[in-house]
Formats: structure tokens, sequence, C-alpha cells
């Protein structure tokens, strides 16, 4: 069959929707919140839909949000796929794996730099070209095992209140500075945070330290025995808490609300170490996983990363901590193609330009590797160590070490 691949149309809508409901019928949204998915989304337009085309109707669909990322206090422009949709007549005939390929040499076309997306299926986008980013610790614990913190707020500098709607700006510009130092955070607009993030049920709890807004988080409250509505479990949606003494704060007010809160479950990054925070950290049953081994978090992997342009990617502003040198890259890709660049870091950027023919250092390997390397979710050094990449050169796994070390990626929006 002949796929066409476009940008959708207003005549789409109808059947966009209509696909949502069959693709989707678990999520439990009314025929005008999935009309209004395509048409009022706050970080997208209609044309930013991508539909694939086997005649005149739609048989698969994806998003192509518009982000910028940060990275090394730089903001790069990369693309979000989500909501990817297949007809449920039209699968297992290639249509997806059609609509990523095609929609990859758009975004080279374009000169984005890369792409991010949340997978159904690891295995799935691992052979596209997509590599691991992002990883949570979720941990579900009883309210009572906070209550060491409910001291932290007797300090007089240390406050924590509930969001009101005045305090949006502040919050956003806290949210802007945290993200600016981060690797892998995405800008967001007021629309997203008013629509999305603080709205009901959802309320967000902000923490200061001597009137300085220094953290906050967001939460809901779930229901957990149906005969007993004052018996509920907080689910944090989002945990912002940079420095002790916001983590001290937010904890604190988590501890405070155990008269009706039975649990908590939140999702911590890897270096946020919950385990050290609590004297008691095990999870809510309280059940051993191997002998005396106790059950605290349950790791997840999340979000994903792929090189789309190399050129657009290393002449991004990054300045890759500084390193000066040459650097050859063969990347491997089958959806787009195999490549070989050479990169000239300067010491405050890099620049690409054709690949020596006899170069000193020479890192080789497929695009998932080499985007794991590249957004810092993979070190030189344990690629190395786990035969991941190749390298040639004396020297090569140090000045990689060193060019591409970035904290732990992060990325806190669900898309």
């Amino acid at each position: 069959m002949s796929y066409k691949l476009t940008p959708a149309q207003p005549a789409d809508v109808d059947s966009l929707t209509e696909m949502y409901r069959l693709c989707y019928p678990l999520i439990d949204l009314s025929p005008e919140e999935r009309y209004n998915y395509f048409v009022r989304n706050p970080r997208c337009s209609l044309e930013d839909v991508f539909v694939v085309k086997d005649g005149k109707e739609p048989i698969a669909s994806m998003i192509a949000y518009r982000f910028d990322q940060f990275q090394e206090e730089v903001e790069i422009p990369v693309i979000g796929i989500a909501n990817v949709m297949v007809a449920p007549n039209h699968r297992k005939r290639g249509v997806a794996n059609f609509m990523m390929q095609r929609s990859l040499e758009i975004f080279e076309e374009e000169g984005i730099a890369a792409a991010i997306l949340y997978p159904f299926e690891h295995r799935f986008y691992r052979y596209l070209g997509w590599g691991y980013a992002g990883e949570i610790r979720q941990y579900q614990i009883r309210c009572r095992q906070l209550a060491e913190y409910l001291e932290e707020e007797e300090d007089d500098d240390l406050e924590t209140v509930l969001f009101q709607e005045r305090q949006m700006p502040q919050l956003m510009e806290f949210y802007d500075a945290v993200a600016s130092r981060s690797n892998g955070m995405l800008r967001r607009n007021e629309e997203y945070w008013r629509g999305k993030l603080v709205a009901p049920p959802r309320q967000a709890v902000l923490a200061y330290y001597n009137g300085e807004m220094i953290g906050y988080l967001i939460y809901s409250l779930e229901k957990i025995h149906t005969d007993n509505p004052f018996v509920q479990e907080i689910v944090v949606h989002e945990w912002m808490a940079p420095t002790l003494d916001a983590r001290d704060a937010l904890l604190g007010f988590l501890a405070k609300q155990s008269d009706q809160v039975e649990s908590i479950r939140l999702s911590l990054q890897p270096d946020e170490p919950f385990h050290l925070w609590v004297d008691d950290p095990r999870n809510l049953d309280h059940r051993f996983l191997n002998r005396l081994y106790a059950h605290t978090a349950m790791v997840g992997l999340g979000w994903m990363y792929r090189l789309v342009s190399l050129k657009e990617a290393f002449e991004s502003g990054r300045r890759f901590n500084n390193v000066k040198g040459v650097l050859k890259i063969e990347v491997e890709d089958d959806q787009l193609g195999d490549r070989e660049i050479g990169v000239t870091f300067s010491g405050n950027g890099a620049k690409v330009d054709k690949a020596a023919s006899k170069p000193e250092r020479i890192v080789r390997g497929s695009v998932d590797i080499v985007s794991q390397l590249f957004c810092g979710y993979t070190s030189a050094q344990e690629a190395y160590e786990q035969d991941l990449l190749e390298f040639e050169g004396k020297d090569t796994i140090e000045f990689c070490q060193q060019a591409f070390w970035l904290p732990a990626p992060r990325c806190y929006d669900l898309f």
C-alpha cells in the first residue's frame, strides 16, 4: 500500500477524535475533551499533528510537539513525539514504522537537533534509534514514616504555603531558573501551567526560606477505601526541591497530612536518595524482595532521546565542558543513514565539518547509544566498559568523558 504522511487538516479532526477513542478506550475523556486535545492543546496546534493516509481517511497519527530543551544552560529546539495512534484495523502493517521513519526525515530536513518521546514499548523505539534518557524511583510509604520531618517547619525561617493564583508568575520564574541549570527539562508556557499542572484536582505547595521561594511540589489526593472517603493517598506529580531546606520543608508538609492521609506516592530522580532521608524508607507493604532485602522503590525507565541532525546538535551552543580538540564520530543509523562527521571543539562550543581521513580520535556506534552519550545518560567510560561504543585513539575515552559529561537527564513533563 502507498502511505503518505502529511500535516493534519481541519477536516481530519473528527476522524482523529474517533481514532483516539478506539486506540485509548480506557482513558476517560468526553468527546469534547478528545476533540479539544487536537484543536485546543496548550502546547501545540493542529499543524503539529501528522497523519498517515491510505487514500482520503487518516489511518494513523502522531503529535510533534516543538519544545526548547535545556542542556548546559542552552535552549535547544527538539521535537517531542506523542499520541502515536494506528487505527485498530490497520495494525501490523508497518504503518507506525513508516510514520516514524518519514517524520525523522522531515525533522532532519528542518534541522531539528533531537527528538524525545515516552515509549509504549522500549524495544520498538530502540530499533528506530532512540536511546534511554530518563529514570525515576517511585516510592510508596505510610505518611507516618515522615514523622521525623514534623519538626522541620518549627524553624521560623522555613514555611510552606498552598499555591494561590497570584503566585503563578513566581512559580513559573522559579521553575525556569531551575530548568535552565538542568539537563533535559523543557521550557513551559503559562497556558500549560494553568491548564495542566496546577488545574484542579491538582494543588501546588510552595516552600519558602526567609520569604524566598526555594521549592515546590504538585500533588493530588486519591481515595483508598471506597467506604471511607477520609482515608486518602497523596500522589506527588512533581517534586522540585533543589536544596536541603526545600526538601525538609516539603517533607514536613507531607508529614503533617497524616490525620487524613494514609500513604504517599512520590517519584524522585536517581540522584535524590530518599532512602538516606528517612529512618524507614520501606515500601508500603513492607515485603522482602530477597531474603533480608526490603522493598523500598520501584525503578522506572521513562523518556527516550534520539539525535536527528548531528550538525544542529553539536552546533547548538553547548560548550561541551570547554574541551578543545577534534573528534570523528561514526554513527550507524538505519533510519537516516550511516553518517561520519568531524567535530572541532573550540573550548566554547563545537563546529561540524568534514571528517578527517586519519583522525586521532574516533568514536563509533549505533545512533541510540551515541544519543545516550550526547544527552548524558551514558558516560564514555560506561560505554567503553559495557562495550556499547568503540573508541580509537589513546585519549579518546578521556576526551569524550569530559566533553559529554552532563548531570543525569531529567524531564518532568508528560506529553
